[in-house]
């Protein structure tokens, strides 16, 4: 094949942050790269979705079936979730183009691969009624016309009846194969007071969200209540308590449907594609009431390795020496060393093994905390380019950047040039290839976008993703990035933080044309003063509303993401920690040499994760200030105060004169920011010892103030500094505030007075 193009094959799913999805893409990216193929991702959603924003994510199948393509790869058991057998056929027949592959569901006339689950629902049902004599079960399936679903639940309901006769209680809710809709579903049933000893979901997020719903509920797993999933996702290890699943062989999946396609394009002989359904197998971890067994969960059917005491060269010491070389092998291309098998081994050696495995689990521990703090950074970055800079180009380069530290190697950005389903142009205006960048906005590259990008995929990397970008109910375009990255949660969240920014720029870029619009019409019709006052107050008011609006897109933003680091971050992290503070108590039961000092490094690793929580919530309050709604401004302006000081080991004191309090809400969060942008500006710039942030008030007013004893500027320069103080001045205009800006000697201070 040297000298022959690359075949491209496209990879259509919802998303690459779910584990069942990434681990089919994983076998996929493998199998891809031993033939020689490139591989793209094209993140949508499930098709004909009841949730509206999950149809506009769709634009990139459209993108798929129009694009330059010489196969497709269809997880149609994941978006066809809410198609009939019917519908899934007229979906797929509109890519019949190209050679076709369906993973999950089978299709008449098409080729596909998918797991035989039979036996998988028996297994459970076998074990909870023999085993753990249970008899009042909650069966959580997936959507109603769901062919998989529907299996699932046949094999567990026939099986009851046949160990139990009808000595059992069995009910059903149909939860579309979502956490948070099983998370509502379980939380509402309880709340009704239903009785259930059992929940069997028919996949694993849903016995995510059911867990959750119980322990909020204060219902004990699994001393009150087994909980079992099916899938065994990675994230299945990681619950509490760790569930008992059902096993697929979701990489085999991926790897089956790359050699069917790769003998569809000829580049394998027939020989090469021997189909057989991979039998499913029973995970019995905690969830369910049994002891955790130390099986070092084998999952996401990663190739494992058997370890052995014999003679030759596998024996003694040199078992153990390769024994951790695998492990470091392991670490390297991101996967957890527990799926490597070591039970076979024999006293002492075992003991040995178990060391070596744990230290390494605790170093893939450590470095998904990396990932995660690593992310949020980088996130935390784009999204301060959207509230200091609504430039273009200041945004396109900090995407750039941003996708550099995140382990992205290149980024391509493309605009649509026209609104519609799927616009026929486009326009590159980001290419960020290694260290080389190029910003090619306003104007851009055009070019189809059935070529992707100009010219084509280049052939440097073997996989790419394809997200949409999208605001509101507005298509953008897209964001295609290479699939080198670590962190399968990154692109989702990658994609929403650009559609943000993206769009302020465009407002921005809109409201500056209107501007220099606007001046060109009063210079050329001068003699038509009168008619174009009019306008040109209709203009001013239309600019204020876009301000305004820009304005509360940042604080929605800012809003979100302090939640997001809050709620997903800070809880993740938390497990983290957890599971190394569990990691550490297993391994300082251990008696072999090398236990204590990795049960010190799990500890280590709980220290850090527990601080790192905390450094995180600081930062979420920083963006979100909930004690701003709960509390009042005092109490928001006292967390940040004391953030500031945390951060900065500067003198900071917050002076609050008796009374003074605000009632108007929107005056309080413009106040805040107020004093959050002054305050940061003063601990960055003024190189001051200390920092004064008062708040003053009389029976007609209320005064906000931050001085420091620091360089200083001169006040004079004020008109002509950065947008940070003008978005000041602006935020004190709308709640008609008064803003000054005073040298002192030394240092400076920055007030703003509003009526009560």
């Amino acid at each position: 094949m040297v000298g022959m193009k690359r075949k491209i094959i496209g990879f259509l799913a919802a998303r690459l942050d779910e584990p069942y999805q990434h681990s089919v893409w994983s076998g996929a990216v493998e199998e891809a790269e031993k033939l020689g193929i490139t591989l793209i991702f094209f993140g949508g959603q499930r098709l004909e979705s009841p949730v509206g924003f999950e149809a506009l994510d769709n634009i990139a199948f459209n993108l798929a079936a129009r694009s330059h393509l010489d196969a497709l790869v269809v997880m149609t058991n994941v978006i066809g979730t809410y198609l009939t057998q019917d519908e899934i056929l007229v979906f797929m027949n509109r890519l019949k183009k190209v050679p076709l592959v369906s993973v999950g569901v089978e299709i008449p006339g098409i080729h596909s691969v998918f797991i035989d689950n039979s036996g998988g629902m028996t297994a459970i049902a076998e074990h909870l009624v023999k085993v753990h004599r249970r008899r009042e079960f909650l069966f959580l399936a997936g959507p109603i016309n769901h062919n998989e679903s529907i299996a699932r639940e046949k094999e567990f309901s026939q099986h009851l009846k046949m160990l139990l006769g009808n000595e059992f209680i069995l009910r059903i809710e149909y939860c579309n194969f979502q956490e948070n809709e099983a998370w509502d579903t379980v939380g509402r049933l309880i709340s009704q007071g239903l009785s259930f000893d059992a929940i069997v979901a028919a996949n694993d997020l849903m016995a995510m969200g059911a867990l959750r719903a119980l322990a909020e509920a204060g219902i004990r797993v699994p001393e009150e209540v087994s909980v079992t999933g099916f899938d065994d996702t990675e994230d299945s290890r990681f619950s509490i308590p760790p569930l008992t699943t059902i096993r697929q062989g979701t990489c085999e999946l991926g790897r089956q449907a790359i050699r069917s396609l790769s003998i569809n394009l000829g580049l394998l002989p027939k020989a090469h594609m021997i189909m057989h359904r991979t039998p499913v197998s029973l995970v019995i971890r905690e969830s369910c009431g049994c002891s955790s067994i130390p099986e070092h969960d084998f999952c996401n059917d990663q190739r494992l390795q058997t370890y052995q005491i014999g003679s030759g060269e596998n024996s003694d010491a040199g078992v153990l020496l390769q024994l951790a070389n695998d492990v470091n092998t392991a670490l390297s291309r991101g996967r957890n060393p527990a799926t490597i098998q070591y039970r076979h081994l024999e006293a002492p050696y075992l003991e040995k093994a178990q060391v070596i495995i744990a230290e390494g689990i605790a170093r893939y521990q450590a470095s998904l905390r990396r990932s995660v703090e690593r992310r949020a950074a980088v996130l935390r970055e784009i999204e301060a380019s959207l509230v200091s800079s609504f430039a273009l180009t200041d945004i396109l380069s900090a995407v750039a950047a941003g996708t550099r530290t995140l382990g992205i190697s290149a980024c391509y950005l493309a605009l649509f040039e026209s609104k519609g389903i799927t616009p026929e142009w486009a326009r590159l205006l980001l290419a960020s290839e290694g260290n080389k960048t190029r910003i090619l906005a306003p104007y851009g590259v055009r070019f189809r976008t059935v070529d992707i990008l100009p010219g084509g995929l280049p052939d440097n990397w073997k996989s790419y993703v394809v997200e949409p970008l999208r605001f509101g109910e507005e298509r953008l375009g897209y964001l295609v990035c290479t699939a080198d990255s670590e962190d399968r949660q990154v692109f989702e969240a990658l994609r929403d933080q650009v559609s943000g920014a993206i769009k302020g720029a465009l407002l921005m870029t809109a409201e500056r044309d209107r501007e220099r619009n606007l001046e060109h019409q009063v210079r050329i019709r001068t003699i038509e003063l009168s008619r174009m006052n009019e306008q040109l107050r209709e203009e001013i008011e239309r600019r204020r509303a876009l301000e305004r609006e820009l304005l509360d897109i940042s604080n929605d933003i800012m809003a979100s993401i302090g939640r997001d680091i809050h709620d997903d971050l800070c809880q993740n992290i938390a497990g983290i920690g957890l599971m190394a503070a569990i990691l550490e108590g297993n391994l300082r039961r251990l008696d072999g040499p090398g236990a204590a000092e990795a049960a010190n490094a799990a500890a280590s690793i709980a220290h850090a994760a527990s601080k790192t929580a905390s450094q995180a919530k600081g930062m979420a309050r920083g963006l979100y200030p909930a004690e701003l709604e709960a509390k009042g401004l005092v109490a928001a302006v006292g967390e940040l105060v004391k953030a500031a000081q945390n951060r900065s080991n500067m003198a900071i004191t917050l002076e609050v004169s008796p009374g003074f309090t605000i009632k108007n809400s929107e005056k309080a969060l413009h106040l805040y920011r107020i004093i959050q942008e002054a305050l940061n500006n003063a601990v960055t710039h003024s190189k001051a010892s200390h920092i004064q942030v008062s708040l003053k008030g009389d029976r007609e007013s209320v005064e906000v103030m931050v001085a420091d004893n620091g360089i200083g500027f001169n006040p004079q320069r004020v008109q002509t500094v950065g947008l940070g103080l003008r978005i000041l001045k602006y935020r004190s205009s709308l709640i008609g505030g008064e803003l000054r800006i005073r040298a002192l000697d030394p240092g400076c201070c920055v007030s703003c007075r509003v009526v009560r």
